[in-house]
């Protein structure tokens, strides 16, 4: 069993500088906790078995859903966007730092793949 560690939010997000390329930061059952840097418009995509946590610590982040009315985060904000809606994360006001809950094994692009796809790190 691994022993319990406090983690400073704001001390990992200064570790790395690459936006959009999220980094697990912790485990919790067959989710990861991973926090990401974002700058810009990131690509229209679904998730289709998982839903998806955002939480802003820092920037305002908008969510365009399609057919929908966006989302805007501010930091100390969060949503779920469940599985199957196609959504777009942009940055309003940057850099956005956040953190992204998600079942082990999701990849940041859903269905869509390109070139932001981006294999999850470590800090």
């Amino acid at each position: 069993m691994d022993s319990p560690e406090v983690i400073n939010i704001a001390a990992k997000h200064a570790r790395f500088d690459d936006v959009w390329s999220p980094k697990r930061v912790a485990r919790v059952d067959d989710y990861e906790v991973k926090l990401a840097k974002a700058e810009g418009e990131f690509i229209w995509h679904h998730h289709e078995e998982e839903d998806e946590l955002f939480l802003v610590f820092q920037g305002v982040l908008r969510i365009e859903i399609e057919n929908g009315e966006p989302l805007v985060l501010r930091p100390g904000e969060m949503t779920v966007i469940p599985k199957g809606l196609r959504h777009r994360p942009v940055v309003e006001e940057g850099p956005v730092h956040m953190l992204l809950l998600e079942r082990a094994g999701v990849v940041n692009t859903g269905q869509e793949g390109g070139a932001l796809t981006a294999e999850v790190g470590e800090i």
